[in-house]
């Protein structure tokens, strides 16, 4: 299945990684840069990393299932994660660096108090890794059909691999990767993408051939569980991009203005590359009308829609290519993951051990302490990955959307509506979620599919992905609507809260309403130099490196693949170079 060729390219990228974290890891100096980068990192490498924090193997496996039975109807959670950040471009995203905090907990406690940050650090770091179970179980599905291995084997062998390159460098060596991780992606996914029109025949024919469902979405389900759908997905993803705990990566970037334009670039990158990555699935339903009979597919079983963009990449890509694409589908749960871990183990050190367990803590404990609690939240993801892998019956894409929206949703709507509304008492924050999580618990032991429907005027029988749908939408508007008047509401008994309280919290929005003045704050220009000639420099080697594997005994078309692919790396590479030797800042 795999030629030696695809087992050199592999290897070549984890060498790159192991020399990006060790690179990187000499920028580490206290737990500052190794949970933030010092908050000296250039707009593009933000950007990066956060389009890459968003983007899991779950995007080449559930949601490619996804696209492959319901086409463009995948689109939408990718476009609200770009409308998301365009908001978070013109609001949240530079009040997020002008907070000035080295975690996102820290916010939490600035804008609630103590008891708030405690609450927040208990539930961000538990819900954490049941996130990281399902990337990781994701990427174990495609990496098991590779080699043929058990699924339980595949989840144990990856996740020690990738807790291993999350301990090298910290979040300097997170984000460096992430950035070259997503120059190797989307050269990758545009190279599969215009193989699976030119297999099918061309635009033309890729758009007369389609199945009508994938663009008719009434044909996939009632055209009122489609509505409410697609509004419950663009309300969750407004909440999912700007909160508090996911806006973390903001607080990494240089400056207010660099904050800006690194979610800008997020934006722009899901409002354009979702159109990319899902054409190849969409193209096999024309190419693989009946998965059952897709040989490399059959060890899946009744998962197997979640494979299809492997089984795309394994009958179109070149020799060499399909490791490159492992290695993209590698990135995505590594960046993840690394992200995940990093923001985790910086909460718990930060926001409990120091203040709680060791108030004189030296930052050289700190570090340490954060190396084995980066382990040990990397072992609970692994456990969480297993028992994923014995769930039947829901596919990941489902799972993944289900999971954020009983889980996560809660405790995001107090950390983006106290970032936007000021007068709130302290208890606002953990009585919003505990009310999220009550709800979340009525809905989903009390609320049948059916009751909804009747609702709303749907009185024909339903299908599974119809009663799926319907409890998705119907948690995420139940929750948003009413936890939203909860919180908003609390304003009325504000006075509750100590003067004391208030006072706290007019100095926090006066700051986050501060611009960054890097300069002048740190006493120093930045590093912009350094990270433009380390990042330039490895882009132009290994650039050269996936350049010569066009001289592989491939057909012309996909020797041009690897011209293509390295090509955009050296152009990458070659601007960062000259951009270092400018100084531009």
């Amino acid at each position: 299945m795999l030629s030696i060729f695809d087992y050199l390219v592999i290897a070549a990228y984890f060498l790159l990684m192991v020399v990006i974290g060790l690179v990187f890891k000499k920028f580490n100096k206290n737990t500052s840069d190794y949970f933030r980068s010092g908050g000296s990192m250039l707009w593009q490498l933000v950007g990066a990393t956060t389009f890459m924090s968003f983007i899991s193997a779950v995007t080449y496996t559930g949601a490619a299932g996804k696209a492959y039975t319901a086409g463009t109807f995948v689109f939408i959670v990718y476009f609200a994660n770009g409308l998301g950040f365009l908001i978070s471009h013109l609001y949240f995203s530079y009040r997020f660096r002008q907070t000035r905090a080295v975690t996102a907990i820290e916010v939490v406690r600035d804008r609630f108090g103590k008891v708030n940050e405690q609450f927040f650090t208990w539930m961000v770091v538990p819900f954490g890794f049941i996130h990281g179970g399902v990337w990781l179980y994701s990427l174990a599905i495609i990496v098991s059909t590779i080699f043929g291995i058990s699924l339980n084997l595949t989840i144990l062998s990856v996740g020690i691999a990738v807790l291993f390159m999350s301990l090298l460098g910290g979040s300097w060596a997170v984000v460096a990767s992430d950035f070259m991780q997503l120059v190797i992606m989307i050269p990758v996914a545009i190279v599969l993408a215009f193989l699976s029109i030119y297999h099918v025949g061309g635009v033309h024919e890729f758009v007369d051939k389609l199945p009508t469902h994938q663009y008719n979405w009434s044909e996939l389900a009632n055209s009122k569980i489609v509505w409410l759908w697609v509004v419950a997905s663009f309300m969750k993803q407004f909440f999912s991009v700007n909160n508090t705990n996911d806006g973390y990566r903001f607080l990494g970037v240089k400056d207010s203005q660099h904050a800006r334009k690194a979610a800008l670039m997020t934006s722009i990158l899901f409002f354009t590359v979702t159109f990319i990555w899902f054409i190849p699935p969409m193209a096999a339903s024309i190419i693989f009308p009946d998965i059952t009979n897709v040989e490399i597919l059959q060890p899946l079983g009744e998962k197997a829609v979640d494979g299809i963009y492997l089984a795309m990449g394994i009958e179109l890509l070149p020799r060499g290519m399909v490791g490159i694409m492992i290695c993209a589908i590698f990135a995505a749960t590594m960046s993840s993951m690394d992200s995940t871990l990093n923001r985790n183990a910086g909460i718990f050190v930060r926001n409990f051990y120091k203040p709680i367990l060791r108030k004189s803590a030296s930052d050289k404990e700190l570090m340490v302490v954060s190396y084995i609690t980066t382990t040990v939240l990397g072992g609970l993801i692994i456990l969480s990955a297993l028992f994923f892998s014995q769930l039947e019956g829901m596919n990941l894409f489902d799972l993944n959307m289900r999971l954020g929206a009983m889980i996560s949703l809660p405790f995001m709507i107090p950390l983006t509506l106290g970032l936007i509304f000021k007068n709130t008492p302290s208890w606002a924050g953990w009585s919003t979620v505990a009310l999220g999580m009550l709800l979340s618990y009525i809905i989903q032991n009390n609320v049948t599919p059916e009751m909804v429907a009747g609702k709303i005027g749907i009185l024909e029988g339903l299908s599974t992905r119809e009663s799926i749908d319907i409890m998705f939408f119907t948690n995420v508007i139940t929750i948003i609507i009413l936890c939203s008047t909860w919180f908003l509401s609390t304003r009325f008994l504000a006075k509750t809260s100590a003067a004391k309280y208030h006072e706290k919290v007019d100095a926090f929005f006066t700051k986050m309403n501060t611009p960054v003045d890097y300069e002048k704050e740190h006493g120093h220009k930045g590093n912009d130099t350094t990270q433009f000639k380390i990042l330039g420099y490895m882009c132009l080697v290994y650039g050269s490196f996936i350049s010569l594997l066009a001289l592989i005994p491939n057909e012309w078309i996909g020797r041009l693949c690897f011209v293509f692919v390295g090509g955009i790396m050296l152009i990458v590479g070659g601007i960062f170079v000259k951009f270092s030797k400018r100084k531009i800042v």
